[in-house]
């Protein structure tokens, strides 16, 4: 029966609006994190403003693209890209290079406290997505309209009032005492 009443709760819970960003969305923007040419690394080890021309793919190809770099672990990690040092990727995040010749690039993702490099050749996209991190949905926040659901100015709340109490300790009684001084005699 416990299960059964579980079930239906989380089953209402879930009927929720499901438009809605399914992460926190008051701060949408981790300032911690860098945006513009080089995007959502926690440290840059680089200048953002000349990476992308420095550069270099092993296979070219024509354009511009954006190059998108998954940290699959559970660890820090920092990138470089050729021979040059990018940044620090948090766990199980992505970064991203934008506006950069198009192709295919070496990326060496070296975990932290592992003595570990991942070698991987990552081609770029001609298209840019959206990275935020944990969800993609999260980037609505960012727009001037947005409402948070349910945090609106003329919200009603349905829940009544709170009623104050008071924890107060019940004095012993007198007839339980008197008992455990007759035993102990």
């Amino acid at each position: 029966m416990l299960n059964f009443l579980l079930f239906a709760v989380l089953g209402v819970a879930h009927a929720e609006n499901e438009n809605r960003p399914l992460r926190p969305t008051i701060f949408p923007a981790d300032p911690a994190l860098s945006n513009g040419t080089v995007d959502n690394f926690q440290r840059l080890y680089c200048d953002p403003n000349t990476i992308a021309s420095e550069l270099k793919p092993v296979t070219a190809t024509a354009g511009k693209g954006h190059l998108y770099i998954r940290n699959e672990y559970t660890a820090w990690a920092d990138i470089s890209v050729g021979e040059h040092n990018i940044g620090r990727l948090q766990p199980l995040t992505a970064g991203v290079i934008h506006d950069i010749p198009a192709g295919t690039y070496k990326v060496l993702i070296s975990v932290e406290k592992m003595q570990y490099v991942d070698t991987n050749m990552i081609e770029t996209l001609a298209e840019a997505v959206i990275v935020t991190p944990g969800n993609t949905k999260g980037v609505i926040a960012t727009e001037a309209t947005f409402l948070k659901p349910g945090l609106e100015d003329n919200r009603i709340f349905t829940t009544g009032k709170l009623a104050s109490y008071q924890l107060i300790a019940p004095a012993p009684k007198a007839e339980v005492e008197a008992e455990v001084e007759d035993v102990v005699e």
